[in-house]
Formats: C-alpha cells, structure tokens, sequence
C-alpha cells in the first residue's frame, strides 16, 4: 500500500472506532460481554465491568443502567437489591420513551 491509501485506511478505521465509541458500550458481565446502545452520542466509558458492581455504582452510573434497559438486557440487574433499582428506572425509561415518541409523532410506531 502507498502512503495515501494507507492514511485513507486509517482515516476510515478511526472514523469507525469514533463511531462506536460514541454509540455503544461495551459490557462486561458474569455472563461475558455484551455491547449495549447509548442513549446520548458522546465519547464517555467506552467499557463498564459490572461483574462487582453495587447498588452505590448503579446509583452513580444510572445512564448505563437505562442504557441496559433500553437494550433490553435488564438481566443484567438482577441482583436482589437491584430489584427496587431497577424498576424506578424502568419507569423513569418507559416516561422518556412516551416524551420523545410523542414530540417526534412517532407515538403509534411503539
């Protein structure tokens, strides 16, 4: 490959990690790995091990918890004491489901 070719790939990979950086989560699980969709595109904890976590990590990561409801992986919270966790947060998700469905007119598409 000359040199042109070889930027245009590497533009084209960067490009695509950038992507699924800003797109998805990569998981890992007791189960194994699992890539879950963000809810809001931005470059932020591109990788989560949530194998050890609490009820305290869940309380400070609560937009990777509704990104895992979203994706509708919530066995990915059962835990005991994440029951009551996880469904406010079910009910916190299914509210901003009816919020932008109905203001984007998509409401009979659900």
């Amino acid at each position: 490959m000359n040199r042109v070719s070889s930027f245009a790939v590497g533009v084209a990979v960067g490009i695509a990690g950038l992507y699924i950086t800003m797109h998805f989560t990569l998981v890992r699980a007791g189960d194994g790995f699992h890539l879950v969709p963000k809810i809001a595109a931005k470059v932020d904890k591109p990788y989560t091990d949530i194998r050890k976590f609490t009820l305290g990590n869940w309380q400070k990561n609560k937009a990777l918890a509704l990104d895992i409801l979203r994706a509708n992986k919530g066995h990915l919270l059962q835990e005991p004491a994440l029951i009551g966790f996880k469904q406010s947060n079910q009910q916190l998700l299914d509210q901003f489901s009816t919020t932008t469905t109905s203001k984007t007119g998509l409401a009979g598409l659900r």
